[in-house]
């Protein structure tokens, strides 16, 4: 036997050791979980208008690459998607080559999608090119038009100072 001082106490059972220790990795585990799911939750909430704008625009894309459909059709569909104002200041006219004139045509991989005073902003090209104003009517986001063009050197050029 060993004349150690330590030897005659008895190490703490592995049963008593408290709840919470035993519950720690649980916790930890719940809480970063929790965490992700409330910054998911946030980033979900805070993007909803951009994508719908995105969304407004792939659908506005779309009518206007059409080519086999009659123009009242091409008209009513576009009328849904674009903002009263926009309506009231351009005529939807189709395209001879199918589809509707002013619309944007392809939307870039790299495009880019931002805020602006309220409204979403689109430059649908991959740097240079129009920039198309999105704004919320009825709890949609519509289609109102170009607002400006951004120049090669990435300056953003307001409609009103290109005519």
């Amino acid at each position: 036997m060993s004349n150690h001082p330590n030897d005659s106490v008895e190490p703490i059972p592995r049963a008593s050791r408290s709840l919470f220790r035993r519950l720690r990795p649980w916790l930890a585990t719940v809480a970063a979980v929790a965490a992700a799911s409330a910054l998911l939750a946030f980033e979900i909430i805070a993007t909803r208008p951009e994508r719908e704008a995105v969304r407004s625009l792939s659908e506005l894309t779309t009518l206007a690459n059409l080519s086999n459909v009659p123009v009242d059709e091409l008209t009513r569909r576009a009328g849904l998607l674009c903002s009263r104002r926009y309506l009231e200041t351009h005529d939807l006219e189709p395209a001879p080559e199918g589809g509707m004139i002013g619309f944007p045509r392809n939307l870039n991989k790299n495009f880019k999608v931002w805020r602006e005073h309220g409204n979403v902003w689109i430059r649908p090209t991959d740097r240079v090119g129009p920039v198309y104003q999105f704004v919320e009517e009825a709890g949609r986001w519509k289609f109102d038009g170009p607002v400006g063009i951004l120049d090669p050197q990435g300056a953003f050029i307001p409609s009103a100072e290109l005519q």
